[in-house]
């Protein structure tokens, strides 16, 4: 039976000298796996562009509980990006964004408000014209409301020290090495007051942005044990720096 899905590209990776293996987050069967023969073919090169990491992607599928890789019937671009795969910053971004869902989403089952927001947030990244330095940060913040570790937003002068590994702000050190004391605990509680609109509201110089995004990916690594190392962040740093 053929299966009508959208789908994000997370990774994909050579198969054989005609063929790839890709990684979609669906909107209706969560992450798989998929083949998709002929892509690296002369006559089907433009194919190649659609498993690009981040494309939005309307697919015709075969899925099988039985198999942990499906076949593809057609695939073709749902949204086309004006910039993403051309403007270098926010290439680096994407592929940073790409790399850190590829290693936490893992649910294979319909997710259909994580879906639309992942959506909806490429796009907002993929025509802002200015404030986008902030992206990312804000988009991990709100990923973990999604993710289901979103910190209490308790943040006050008396609770100004960030417990990473309770997801909260607290009085006193909780006694373990997860904690942030502020500039850093107070960089997390303004990202919680930000959005895509007003994400150019937070100051940061290159090193302080490149802190916090390392400071983010330790609190995914708390919560997702699996998640493991983020090699893409150097590339980020380096655009940032």
């Amino acid at each position: 039976m053929v299966n009508k899905t959208r789908g994000i590209v997370l990774h994909q990776f050579r198969y054989s000298d005609s063929s790839v293996i890709v990684h979609v987050y669906t909107e209706h069967f969560g992450r798989q796996s998929f083949i998709i023969n002929g892509s690296r073919n002369r006559k089907t090169k433009g194919r190649i562009k659609l498993s690009q990491p981040l494309s939005i992607i309307d697919m015709e599928v075969y899925i099988k509980s039985s198999r942990e890789i499906h076949r593809v019937k057609e695939i073709s671009i749902h949204i086309p990006y004006l910039q993403i795969p051309y403007h270098p910053v926010k290439n680096a971004i994407a592929l940073f964004i790409a790399e850190i869902l590829y290693k936490t989403l893992r649910e294979e089952e319909t997710n259909t408000s994580l879906f639309e927001f992942l959506t909806n947030s490429f796009q907002v990244l993929d025509i802002s014209e200015q404030g986008f330095a902030n992206f990312h940060p804000v988009f991990l913040m709100n990923l973990s409301k999604h993710l289901g570790f979103y910190p209490l937003n308790n943040f006050s002068e008396e609770k100004s020290i960030f417990d990473m590994k309770n997801g909260k702000f607290v009085e006193a050190d909780p006694g373990h090495p997860a904690t942030l004391k502020p500039p850093h605990s107070r960089h997390i509680a303004t990202l919680q007051t930000l959005n895509y609109d007003n994400m150019s509201s937070l100051s940061l110089n290159g090193s302080q942005r490149n802190r916090l995004l390392e400071i983010l990916i330790d609190y995914f690594r708390i919560h997702i044990e699996s998640m493991g190392e983020v090699k893409s962040i150097k590339v980020l740093h380096s655009v940032f720096s």
